[in-house]
This record gives C-alpha cells, sequence and structure tokens, in this order.
C-alpha cells in the first residue's frame, strides 16, 4: 500500500526551530480498506502504528490535531463512512498548503 505523508508538525520545520514533540499522520487509500498510520515522538519516545479511519476519529483525533491534520478530519470521516477519498484529491489538498506534493512510501 502507498502512504501519503499528509500531516505533521515537523513538515516546514527549518534547522534552528525550537524542539516540538513530532506527530506523522499518513493515509493510505490504495489498498483494499483504507489506513491511517499514526506516529509520534522521537528516538526511544516514539510510537504508532496503522489504524482504521474510525478507529483514529474515535481515539487519536487529538494526534491528528498535534500534527497540524485537522484538514484531513472531514477526508477521515468520509473514508470512515465508506465513501471514496481519491489519492489525487488527497494530494491535490497537500499541494494547496504547502506549495509541493507529499512524500510518499510503501508499507505492505
Amino acid at each position: 500500500m502507498r502512504y501519503l505523508r499528509l500531516a505533521s508538525n515537523w513538515l516546514d520545520r527549518n534547522e534552528g526551530d525550537a524542539f516540538t514533540w513530532p506527530y506523522w499522520i499518513d493515509v493510505s487509500v490504495s489498498g483494499p480498506e483504507p489506513k491511517v498510520a499514526v506516529s509520534e515522538g522521537a528516538g526511544h519516545g516514539s510510537a504508532g502504528g496503522r489504524f482504521e479511519p474510525a478507529f483514529v476519529l474515535s481515539r487519536l483525533r487529538d494526534k491528528v490535531g498535534g500534527a497540524d491534520g485537522d484538514w484531513l478530519l472531514p477526508h477521515l470521516e468520509r473514508l470512515a463512512a465508506g465513501e471514496v477519498v481519491t489519492e489525487a484529491e488527497l494530494r491535490s489538498q497537500f499541494a494547496e498548503r504547502h506549495g509541493r506534493d507529499p512524500e510518499s512510501y510503501d508499507w505492505d
């Protein structure tokens, strides 16, 4: 499955910025079921996993906010309701916010 790195409070960090606790939200709509990868922390204090959109909305919503990903919530709600959200749609909205395409990676 291809994941798009769509939200993180570290996406636009610059060298010398003050340390902030990092959060990342990556979304895959390329497989048989949508998945959301949520991770936080640095070094030995890091944790994360892959989850269904409904679980992220009910239990990990604060992590989405910590990653500056509130714009993703309507998309996660649509995915949780069984609606189709396309990768092109997610890429386009990310590019509007950041002026570039999101990073992506494969995770099977």
